[in-house]
């Protein structure tokens, strides 16, 4: 003979008891695939900016370096510029043209020894504006150079806007960057 010790009480789930865990199931499931996606978002976006980061920085030293120790601004435009270079030596080096290319959307250094870089990618804006050699009061703001600008031009000042969009559409990071920079061996004035 066999005694059943265990009441039976319920032996099933009713339809309305697996409606309501099926429902908490799902908006368990949904949270956590949106903090799934959100996180690989967030970790593409980190590495777009970070590697957009890099790459303005390396172009942003080699500008400074060159710029800072060139002899003369030779010609200027809102989105090129050309510079009498300075070897070590302090002699005059070869002419650098930084120049914009919006079609495609490439910032470049082209050299009168015959060399050719492309410094920075994904670029949308360049933007050169020379400024003289005295601030125009207490503040540090430097006047414009306008006329005669190769004699009296002291400050340089860069702006440009690059930006990465992943290939498969997650996240899109944009960097802009500005600096004034001091031509420091320029030998007019």
């Amino acid at each position: 003979m066999y005694i059943n010790l265990v009441p039976r009480t319920r032996q099933a789930w009713t339809l309305a008891e697996m409606m309501v865990v099926a429902g908490l199931f799902t908006l368990i499931g949904m949270a956590l695939m949106g903090a799934y996606i959100y996180g690989v978002k967030s970790m593409a976006s980190m590495y777009s900016y970070a590697l957009l980061d890099q790459k303005n920085r390396q172009a942003m030293d080699q500008l400074t370096r060159e710029i800072r120790q060139s002899k003369n601004v030779l010609s200027h435009t809102t989105n090129s510029i050309t510079i009498l270079t300075a070897n070590e030596d302090g002699s005059s080096g070869p002419i650098a043209t930084y120049i914009f290319s919006p079609s495609a959307k490439k910032m470049l250094r082209n050299c009168s020894d015959g060399t050719s870089k492309v410094l920075l990618e994904n670029c949308s804006l360049l933007q050169f504006d020379l400024y003289t050699r005295c601030p125009s009061n207490l503040f540090g703001v430097f006047p414009v150079a306008v006329n005669n600008w190769s004699n009296t031009v002291k400050v340089l000042q860069l702006t440009w806007k690059t930006s990465i969009t992943q290939p498969s559409g997650i996240a899109s990071s944009e960097n802009v960057q500005t600096a004034r920079i001091v031509i420091r061996k320029q030998q007019n004035g």
